[in-house]
């Protein structure tokens, strides 16, 4: 034990960092399923409307989010990149007040969009700066850990608002809480954050080119990345405006933090064991093609269930998926990035990629929930999850996402 609380102490800025994650936590899950309901249910636009401006911010998602991966890679101060990154987090919430128009939605859209893209890359830089590649998975865990625990508080605190305010009202609260984020990323000390350890450079040399990180294994990742939150990403909302039909309910706010709340409170525990999973399996790839296979469980679970036990089983299979993926890929993406000093901006390439699928997942979604309605849509991405899980069995996709069965980028011939 002893050894543990020495490695806790050894991490200079730990609890700005895990509270910084904790905040992130706190606005990011529930803002895309809100803006959804709030445009859906509590303006009434049109799904096909809705699906338009939810696909249109997980496309600037996927264009800034390579963008984002390079300036992390680049700018030394990581954290004021982190606190202008929760600024204009910020300006999209408060952009959303007062029945927004599609000019005003789209707006919004921009501005949580370059947030959202560089969030990820940016505080994955400073994990990696401050402990290195060893540590890394470790504080990944906490780190998501303290995210997923940050999710359930910003749960507990939308459905007390839902209780008692407005929609802005909530989205006024994720405003707040991405500045105090920014601003408490600055009790991380600066010169503890390796500027070189932090895009896993190798000792001399420049960064490898981008052309020479595209190798077969790393495109096969993106391709089960992206199969994965086409399948995903629309579940949440589908999900939340099914059970307030079923539970009758004129505050379908509510009952998106309630699902969120229970995805996110399964989601700390399997984050947190995520880092000994991956001691004991030779490949963490394999995780990818389980999370698919649980994920197709999941849409069907959705689409059968009719109440509301059933619904809150599949969102329990959605915790222990997404807390494990969450500490899994970016230990993947660092291992892809050993010596190659690229580290945040295969993060970026990989965080576009997830945007790519959340994009096709709400336009899909938004086209057919109006002519097929909710459950045959939610057994469709179910069968895109189950596809790929088939793909990922055919392919040997464990063994290709597996280090010691691939070359690293960096041992390549100039």
């Amino acid at each position: 034990m002893t050894g543990v609380g020495e490695a806790r102490e050894s991490v200079p800025g730990r609890i700005p960092f895990l509270a910084a994650n904790f905040l992130l936590g706190d606005i990011q899950t529930g803002i895309m399923p809100l803006m959804s309901i709030d445009l859906l249910l509590g303006e009434h636009w049109p799904s096909k409307d809705v699906g338009f401006v939810l696909a249109v911010g997980s496309l600037l998602l996927l264009l800034f989010g390579p963008l984002a991966g390079l300036m992390a890679d680049r700018i030394l101060s990581k954290r004021l990149l982190f606190f202008l990154l929760s600024v204009s987090f910020s300006i999209g919430c408060l952009l959303l007040y007062d029945h927004p128009s599609l000019v005003r939605a789209l707006m919004a859209q921009l501005f949580l969009g370059v947030a959202q893209a560089g969030f990820t890359p940016v505080l994955g830089a400073v994990a990696m700066g401050l402990v290195g590649s060893k540590g890394f998975p470790r504080l990944t865990g906490h780190s998501q850990g303290a995210s997923h625990a940050g999710s359930v508080f910003g749960a507990v605190s939308v459905l007390w608002i839902a209780l008692h305010g407005s929609y802005f009202a909530i989205f006024a609260y994720y405003g707040l809480s991405a500045l105090l984020a920014g601003l408490i990323l600055f009790g991380v000390p600066a010169a503890a954050i390796d500027p070189r350890r932090a895009r896993e450079a190798a000792e001399k040399g420049d960064p490898l080119p981008v052309r020479r990180l595209l190798t077969p294994p790393f495109l096969l990742f993106l391709l089960f990345i992206l199969l994965f939150f086409v399948a995903n990403t629309a579940m949440l909302p589908l999900a939340g405006d099914k059970l307030s039909a079923i539970l009758r309910s004129d505050s379908p706010a509510r009952v998106i933090a309630m699902l969120v709340l229970v995805t996110q409170a399964i989601m700390i525990p399997s984050s947190l064991l995520a880092p000994v999973l991956l001691r004991k399996v030779p490949s963490g790839g394999i995780f990818i093609g389980l999370s698919l296979l649980l994920l197709s469980l999941r849409g069907g679970l959705l689409a059968e269930m009719q109440m509301l036990g059933g619904l809150l089983v599949g969102q329990v299979l959605d915790g222990i998926v997404m807390g494990v993926l969450s500490v899994v890929l970016p230990v993947l993406v660092a291992d892809f990035a050993r010596g190659t000093g690229r580290f945040n901006l295969l993060q970026g390439i990989v965080g576009g990629v997830v945007s790519a699928g959340a994009s096709l997942s709400q336009l899909l979604s938004g086209r057919l929930l109006d002519l097929w309605g909710y459950d045959r849509t939610l057994l469709l991405l179910s069968g895109v999850a189950l596809s790929g899980a088939a793909l990922f069995v055919a392919g040997g996709g464990s063994a290709l996402l597996s280090p010691r069965n691939r070359e690293s980028p960096q041992r390549e011939d100039p």
